[in-house]
């Protein structure tokens, strides 16, 4: 899927408009991160749609991040996967956050892996509340994280269906 497919599809899920909470001395990149941690930490958080708003938002503005997305990390968005809007965002927000905090690495392959494991965080924190929200293909990516298989799956995967990506 393309990015800009991903981020209309985003809009739409996400609706516009601005999170109203913002601190005055907090900078841009900080409230990224500090966002994007607590969306792993709680998806399903009750002020997580500001917050996902605010970060695609900031992501489709700033002009010192770039993200690209392989959606098929994931698998197709089926409408009917739990969650699925929440975690494809993660994709997204998960890469840039890696970015912030990592300045240094640009391999597109540590971002992907970056943003693949963002996604497991936060599935993974989803499942802790509700155990039947069960997506798979992410409970096979977890024991391959577990066995220490991730970053291969995300070299495949990306190479065949996403060569773009990499």
């Amino acid at each position: 899927m393309s990015f800009r497919i991903l981020i209309f599809s985003l809009l739409l899920v996400f609706g516009r408009g601005a999170m109203a909470e913002e601190s005055a001395t907090e900078t841009d990149t900080a409230k990224a991160v500090r966002l994007n941690d607590a969306l792993e930490a709680d998806p399903l958080r009750s002020d997580a749609l500001p917050m996902r708003r605010w970060l695609l938002e900031w992501l489709i503005n700033t002009p010192d991040y770039s993200v690209k997305v392989c959606t098929n990390l994931i698998g197709p968005l089926d409408k009917s996967s739990p969650h699925i809007g929440e975690l494809s965002g993660q994709l997204m927000f998960g890469n840039v956050a890696y970015q912030i905090k990592n300045p240094d690495i640009k391999a597109e392959l540590s971002l992907q892996v970056a943003g693949l494991e963002s996604v497991l965080r936060s599935y993974t924190a989803i499942l802790d509340k509700h155990p039947d929200a069960k997506i798979p293909l992410l409970d096979t990516l977890l024991i391959k994280q577990k066995d220490g298989l991730l970053v291969e799956y995300v070299e495949s995967t990306v190479s065949k269906e996403c060569p773009n990506t990499l």
